[in-house]
């Protein structure tokens, strides 16, 4: 649960950003008023607070005051303000705060909660610096760490590519053009052999006055670039464009390959996964096993608790095969109560003992649905070797969950 910090004056405009930020997040919103009630809230509270959404003028802190104080217990910090002028925003920006948020319409709550979503996701997102000079790899560091990124460096690019080797959820690089060595451009060649532009973002920086570098830099791979020196809210704001742009990308993808309810892959990503591994397991002679799950007794559980509780079941089920199947393994939802699992190198003789662990941890599992607390039991048909096609071990597999099912359910059984 992300801890939030408003402190607003108004109640309606607290009311109206604490509505739409408890709308999109998991999160805990915790209003205080005045400077006095703020330095309260924080004497009691024990929970971090990941973020302050704070008013630069409040009745008994009319010149921000309450920034001061928040940012000096460690709290990252987004002022929102009635009046911006220039020197407004100099001084702001000199409160080490993320951003600044004028509420003069309503435009404005739509860019906070945009904003403050984004700063609660870059708190899990890995990003690289590239950068020989110290100084400036410092700086860049330094903001990046200011919008809660968690931040790697590398002073070359030679060592970039080995930090992104062996980070792999990197998502966003951040490199110089002019580099010993390796330069920009050479990096971001080598990074887009193994990476490309909808799962790890790139922005291209250099100080030479050439307006070919913007160009080449796009051409070449880059999803932005930056003439040095730039101004701190510009770099953030590219910089959270082309995050968004990801997390969109993702849920694209997401949306055309899992499944809606229970989050495991759909019935077509199955498909158009499982059939280039099918085809080379037949040619090198690698095992591949296939496994159908069907919840016993579903049709009752529905009936007598509803559909929103078999709802909680099907969730529930998918959430264990997530956390037992292997890292190699895939399982997803196939439709209704049955569920699939595709097993890569495993031995036959190795199936038994690993699937019926799977069953008794499901039988062993307590499902809250809200009302009621149910227990559930499955039964689990394997095909353990290769056949003439996917879809034959998939039949195979079928009349195996057929056979448990007859055989007194709970149990499972295998292919000759």
């Amino acid at each position: 649960m992300n801890n939030i910090l408003l402190v607003e004056d108004s109640r309606v405009v607290s009311n109206a950003i604490r509505r739409r930020l408890e709308g999109v997040l998991d999160c805990a919103i915790h209003t205080t008023q005045t400077l006095a009630e703020t330095k309260a809230f924080l004497e009691a509270n024990d929970d971090p607070i990941c973020l302050g959404l704070l008013d630069l003028t409040l009745p008994d802190a009319l010149d921000g005051e309450v920034v001061e104080f928040v940012t000096e217990q460690g709290i990252p910090s987004v002022v929102v303000t009635g009046t911006f002028t220039p020197e407004i925003r100099k001084r702001v920006m000199g409160m080490n705060v993320i951003d600044y948020v004028v509420k003069d319409s309503p435009s404005s709550l739509t860019y906070l909660v945009s904003l403050v979503r984004r700063i609660v996701r870059n708190r899990q997102t890995k990003v690289l610096v590239v950068d020989d000079s110290k100084t400036s790899r410092k700086y860049l560091a330094s903001l990046l760490h200011t919008y809660q990124f968690r931040v790697m460096t590398a002073d070359s690019g030679h060592e970039a590519l080995e930090i992104v080797a062996a980070t792999p959820e990197i998502r966003l690089v951040v490199t110089d053009y002019n580099m010993p060595g390796m330069d920009g451009f050479e990096l971001i060649r080598e990074l887009r052999k193994t990476h490309d532009k909808e799962r790890m973002a790139i922005i291209g920086l250099s100080g030479q006055a050439e307006n070919e570098l913007s160009v080449k830099f796009i051409k070449i791979g880059a999803n932005d670039f930056l003439s040095k020196p730039f101004m701190e809210e510009e770099f953030f704001c590219r910089v959270s464009q082309n995050m968004d742009n990801l997390d969109q990308l993702e849920e694209l993808r997401d949306a055309a390959t899992k499944d809606f309810l229970t989050r495991l892959y759909n019935r077509r990503y199955f498909f158009d996964t499982a059939e280039p591994m099918f085809k080379s397991a037949r040619h090198t002679g690698r095992p591949l096993s296939v496994a159908m799950f069907d919840v016993d007794h579903f049709k009752s559980v529905n009936d007598t608790y509803g559909h929103d509780a078999g709802d909680e079941v099907l969730k529930a089920l998918a959430d264990i095969l997530r956390e037992e199947v292997r890292d190699e393994d895939m399982p997803a939802r196939f439709g209704g109560e049955e569920f699939c699992v595709l097993v890569d190198a495993m031995e036959p003789k190795a199936l038994q003992e690993y699937f019926d662990g799977i069953r008794k941890r499901i039988e062993a599992t307590p499902i809250d649905t809200g009302e009621h607390t149910l227990n559930i039991t499955a039964s689990v048909g394997v095909c353990p070797t290769l056949r003439d096609s996917l879809d034959d071990m998939l039949a195979a597999a079928d009349a195996m969950l057929y056979e448990a099912k007859e055989g007194g359910r709970n149990q499972v059984v295998l292919a000759d």
